[in-house]
């Protein structure tokens, strides 16, 4: 029996689910409360945002409506935009009322026009000013002149009463006086005459005398420009900046790098002349420059490379040396003015335009120019101040030219002596094209031969060796033959005739 009291029984069974469904009861009630808390305050939130927004729009319907009233619409009637009617509507009304009375100044809002139409009233206003300035300037003289006026009708009016009163002794002294008079008057004849006959050979001895006068002043400044080209020659002043300096060199790789780039409007392509660093200064003279540089890449705001097209090799480039071109300016545009035949490589044809692509690759401009025919573009252009230099190429003298092109030649005389006196006013330095190029860092890419030329491509005698580093002394060719080749005999080395050999159909041997 006591075995059978101790197994569970329907009673607790009955507990243990009660329990079970009072728990799971108990959990559910609280998720739903849970729940419902979460959303009432969600809605809360909701409501809070709602009344924000419905706040914000209000405000700003207000402030569109003041905006609408302040430019002229109607708050009530009017809307901001009509798309159905873009001319309507305030800011289409706004655009009808700023075309109308803007005009000519009406710009893109209305804050624009306002600002146009603030200058335009300042300066009706300072023109008004300016105007009225004058009026009174013309008043006051006008003034004056009256008052000057009527002072002489004054004097003019007792001269006359005294006039008046001394007739009576005039007429009575007319008939003496005439013959007097007569006399007097023949006698001036007379004197003028000879006065006359004075000044004619006063201004024949002035005119020699200006003539002489003017022949000296020629003379003078021709010696003045003389003795100023003498003294630049001997003191060598430099008014010129450097552009920058080098920063490293690898002579192996014939490569430099210079201390300019994007942030100095440094392009590729661009040359440079290089100065020892203890150079006085740069754009001096040419005995100044060791070598020629040409930008290949750039690297950073203030770092390109470049490669070396031309170098002494006695003086060769180290880190510190200073670079300089006349025709680029971080900034700037240069200007140039140039006249004379453009030779670059003395091949006997123009290379104008090759110069134009240089100046423009560097960003400078021509400001006028004489072309090969005698023309200086544009018409009517002066050398000013504003010119760096003026670049002469060759111009031929008139004797050396045929006669056919005794014209063009001597147009482009005429205008170097113009363009010399307009640079002397204005203090530009005139310098030869092939210092120029020098400057500019510019060196041939080509070495073209023609028959008939006098061209020498001959090695400078003692270049310094490149594998020793050592000068190789003087290379002129004697003209003997080696001791090696001549087997004991003695002979002497052949000229040339000048005649093709006959196996190409000539005379000679």
């Amino acid at each position: 029996m006591a075995a059978a009291a101790n197994k569970p029984g329907a009673v607790h069974y009955s507990l243990i689910l009660f329990v079970m469904l009072s728990v799971i009861l108990g959990i559910t009630t609280y998720m739903f409360q849970k729940e419902s808390t979460d959303k009432f305050a969600e809605v809360v939130k909701l409501t809070e945002d709602h009344q924000k927004a419905n706040r914000a729009y209000q405000a700003l319907d207000e402030q569109v409506q003041q905006l609408k009233v302040k430019i002229g619409g109607n708050s009530k009637e009017s809307p901001l935009v009509d798309p159905a009617n873009p001319k309507a509507g305030v800011i289409g009304g706004l655009e009808a009322e700023l075309a109308t009375n803007g005009k000519d100044v009406n710009g893109q809002s209305a804050f624009e026009t306002l600002r146009k139409l603030r200058e335009a009233l300042d300066t009706a206003a300072a023109d008004r000013d300016s105007k009225s300035a004058k009026i009174l300037g013309l008043e006051k003289d006008i003034l004056a002149i009256k008052s000057q006026y009527q002072e002489q009708v004054d004097k003019y009016s007792k001269k006359s009463t005294d006039t008046e009163r001394e007739k009576t002794d005039v007429i009575r002294d007319r008939d003496e006086k005439v013959n007097a008079k007569i006399q007097e008057i023949s006698s001036y004849k007379n004197q003028l005459n000879s006065s006359r006959d004075e000044l004619a050979q006063e201004k024949e001895s002035r005119e020699k005398e200006l003539k002489t006068l003017n022949g000296t002043i020629a003379s003078l400044k021709g010696r003045i420009e003389f003795q100023k080209k003498q003294i630049d020659n001997l003191e060598k002043l430099s008014f010129e900046d450097v552009d920058g300096s080098i920063l490293r060199v690898d002579h192996a790789a014939r490569v430099v790098w210079i201390g300019l780039g994007d942030a100095d409007f440094l392009k590729p392509r661009m040359t440079f002349s290089v100065s020892a660093k203890e150079s006085p200064g740069v754009g001096r003279s040419v005995e100044d420059i060791k070598g020629k540089i040409e930008v290949t890449t750039i690297m950073g705001a203030h770092m390109a490379a470049a490669r070396i097209i031309d170098e002494d090799l006695y003086r060769p480039m180290v880190s510190g040396d200073l670079i300089y071109t006349p025709i680029w300016t971080p900034g700037l545009i240069e200007k140039i003015s140039l006249i004379g035949k453009i030779d670059l490589d003395n091949d006997g044809r123009s290379d104008r335009e090759q110069l134009h692509q240089m100046m423009a690759i560097a960003g400078a401009v021509i400001d006028n120019e004489v072309d090969d025919e005698g023309v200086r573009t544009p018409e009517g252009s002066k050398i000013t101040v504003h010119t760096r230099f003026l670049v002469k190429g060759d111009i031929p003298e008139l004797p050396d030219v045929p006669d056919a092109d005794k014209p063009r030649v001597k147009a482009i005389q005429t205008h170097w002596t113009e363009m010399q006196n307009e640079a002397r006013e204005n203090g530009v330095r005139i310098i030869k094209l092939n210092d120029f190029l020098a400057f500019i860092g510019y060196h041939t890419k080509r070495r073209t031969f023609l028959a008939g030329q006098d061209r020498p491509f001959t090695l400078k005698a003692g270049a310094a060796s490149e594998s020793s580093k050592e000068s190789s002394g003087d290379r002129t060719a004697s003209g003997n033959v080696s001791g090696a080749y001549l087997k004991g005999r003695q002979k002497k080395q052949e000229s040339a005739d000048g005649a093709n050999s006959k196996a190409f159909g000539g005379g000679g041997k």
